[in-house]
């Protein structure tokens, strides 16, 4: 059983057996690992604390303290600084155009640059 989901997972293999050993160490600081994103829930009169687990990046995916309200404005992972390290093997044939840095998102599933597609 993968231990992320398969997209994370096809990225990971991919940028593995393509970084020179710079861009592996820019990797290693933007590691993914789960996550829990705890926000507020109102519904049917009533108030609960809830929380969103998600693959987030270590260094870019920071959760306030106190969790959020409705919206998780939290960066999921590929951040933005793992996909651009994408950018240099666009021109290989196994690249996914869903790695580009424009496709970011929030945890929510929320593109983070929605005016930029």
């Amino acid at each position: 059983m993968a231990r992320f989901g398969p997209f994370v997972e096809e990225l990971l293999d991919f940028l593995l057996k393509r970084l020179d050993e710079a861009g592996f160490e820019r990797l290693v600081v933007h590691e993914p690992r789960r996550m829990c994103a705890p926000y507020i829930f109102s519904g049917g009169g009533r108030v609960e604390q809830r929380g969103l687990w998600f693959t987030g990046c270590c260094a870019c995916s920071q959760i306030p303290q106190g969790g959020f309200g409705n919206d998780i404005n939290v960066e999921a992972w590929p951040c933005l600084h793992v996909r651009s390290l994408t950018l240099q093997f666009v021109d290989d044939p196994d690249y996914c155009q869903g790695w580009r840095p424009e496709n970011a998102l929030f945890a929510s599933g929320r593109l983070i640059h929605p005016d930029d597609v």
